[in-house]
């Protein structure tokens, strides 16, 4: 059975999707959706013509409700719009006008009404040897020398562009368009899918980023850090990913979001969204264009809500942080990367930060340097995601786990043998509802957060001894909310803990319960 796979002509002999793909030794994520296509013969005209100019283009739609001698004529002539006819050859506040070509169209002196966007033959001089082909910018009467006989259609895209044009602007072509063939698919995670012969499997989408938009690109990166994105939002237009929604990006690479591009919003409430389109959309402002799916363009376009995208980037995400200094330096070398260690140097010393930190500017620079600590110097925590997600949220953001395998805190206060208090940002925690708030007693080794409900909202401390009174950040119980405990509070990191004086920093990993 011939097939294309990936992108790839293939031939199988197994007819079931889950039997093919370990066939073929397919890359693919269990769970993740496969797009299944079949392909219909195409090559029929379409009733519809591509204006083309240098500022875009617009597309005109033949009228056919009534036959006109127009229609015929514009099908035997519209290739003479080009060098010198191919231009903008008259624009007023009505209309936009290309040419002049010859016509023996009759001369026709009265008044006619033409609703905006109608695309029509006129007359200058109202002389046939100057017809021009004319549109109609906005509702309203003249005499170009024809009659309602010449209408030809209307303009159904590119009016923007159409309205930008100024005399003498080239027309590069006007070109009929053809329907290419019809693709029908669906996307699908059942293996027991019976694939039929010449259908096209895709098991992932390949995306490729923009050195142009860096920030947006590793904002991605770290979205889809597990090769994994979860589709939240399906429209006509775009999927969506709101997993990272609410984190603060700046402008770059503003940009027309073509057909399989991808874009994140920089500003407002939905800042931190990701979104594939599957139409074209227009710039704006409020949207970093940053990536673009060169592979697997089928799983964008028929997608559902719910489902999950295996994703591969080009290039690969280059963080190394929580990894050892080991791991890194073989990481980077067949990156064809250099890689300078500092700090603790050893080769099981674990990687806290790296200088570049953005994947995009690492590749341009050819080197990065990791600083590294020893493995004591790094906690394991449990974060309560179900009982605080939001203090979850926030806590993550200020610590950088969001975005990178290992975040950290900056001490703020000790009180030996009780509490350390780490810095947080109360502009960020003004939506810290109480929750997951203590019962009885809080345990050593748990981390709290100061809710909404208190003036010093947002800090942060770890209990270094059980309290019935008081929570980790010195509040009340209904002022805390617990977000995580440290599971391995030893004697040993109970000592590092009450050692630690303002300024110092400890780093956090999560380990999954």
């Amino acid at each position: 059975m011939k097939i294309i796979f990936n992108g790839e002509p293939r031939e199988g002999k197994s007819k079931r999707l889950g039997d093919l793909i370990k066939e073929l030794d397919g890359v693919y994520k269990q769970g993740c959706i496969v797009a299944v296509i079949s392909e219909k013969k195409g090559g029929e005209l379409k009733n519809e013509f591509s204006l083309e100019t240098a500022k875009g283009e617009a597309r005109i739609k033949i009228a056919r409700e009534k036959e006109t001698e127009a229609v015929p004529l514009f099908h035997k002539v519209y290739k003479k719009f080009h060098n010198d006819a191919g231009r903008v050859g008259w624009v007023s506040e009505d209309i936009t006008a290309i040419g002049p070509i010859g016509t023996n169209l009759r001369v026709e002196k009265s008044e006619q009404r033409y609703k905006k966007w109608d695309v029509f033959f006129g007359f200058g001089g109202f002389d046939p040897g100057m017809t021009y082909l004319m549109i109609s910018k906005r509702e309203h009467e003249a005499a170009y020398g024809t009659g309602i006989d010449a209408l030809i259609g209307r303009l159904t895209r590119g009016r923007s562009i159409v309205a930008e044009l100024d005399e003498g602007d080239k027309i590069e072509a006007i070109r009929p368009l053809v329907t290419k063939a019809e693709r029908i698919g669906f996307v699908t995670s059942d293996l027991n899918t019976e694939i039929k012969e010449g259908q096209e499997i895709f098991t992932f989408a390949k995306i490729k980023l923009s050195q142009e938009a860096p920030m947006s690109s590793e904002h991605f990166l770290s979205l889809v850090r597990e090769e994994i994105i979860h589709v939240d939002l399906r429209t006509q237009t775009y999927l969506a990913s709101e997993a990272l929604k609410g984190l603060s990006l700046p402008v770059e690479n503003i940009q027309y979001r073509s057909k399989y591009y991808l874009s994140v919003r920089n500003t407002g409430t939905e800042k931190g969204k990701v979104y594939a389109y599957k139409e074209s959309r227009l710039p704006n402002p409020s949207h970093n264009v940053f990536g673009e799916v060169i592979q697997g363009g089928d799983l964008i376009e028929y997608a559902q809500a719910g489902d999950t995208i295996y994703t591969v980037t080009e290039p690969k995400w280059m963080m190394v942080v929580g990894r050892t200094q080991k791991e890194a330096e073989e990481f980077f070398e067949r990156e064809d990367i250099e890689q300078v260690r500092e700090g603790n140097k050893g080769d099981n010393a674990v990687v806290v930060d790296q200088i570049p930190a953005l994947t995009m500017d690492i590749m341009e620079k050819g080197t990065v340097r990791t600083v590294g600590v020893e493995e004591e110097a790094v906690f394991d925590v449990v974060l309560f995601h179900e009982e605080a997600p939001k203090t979850v949220w926030y806590f993550k953001k200020i610590t950088g786990l969001i975005n990178r395998p290992i975040g950290y805190l900056k001490v703020f206060f000790t009180a030996p043998g009780m509490m350390v208090l780490f810095q947080g940002r109360a502009d960020e925690a003004g939506t810290l509802i109480p929750e997951n708030l203590p019962k009885g007693v809080v345990q050593e080794g748990m981390l709290g957060v100061t809710n909404m409900s208190r003036a010093n909202r947002g800090m942060m401390g770890i209990r270094l001894d059980e309290s019935r009174e008081y929570g980790p950040t010195g509040e009340t119980f209904d002022g805390t909310n617990i977000v995580l405990s440290i599971p391995s509070l030893t004697p040993s990191t109970k000592s590092f803990l009450s050692k630690l004086k303002e300024g110092d920093v400890i780093y956090v990993k999560e380990r999954f319960r």
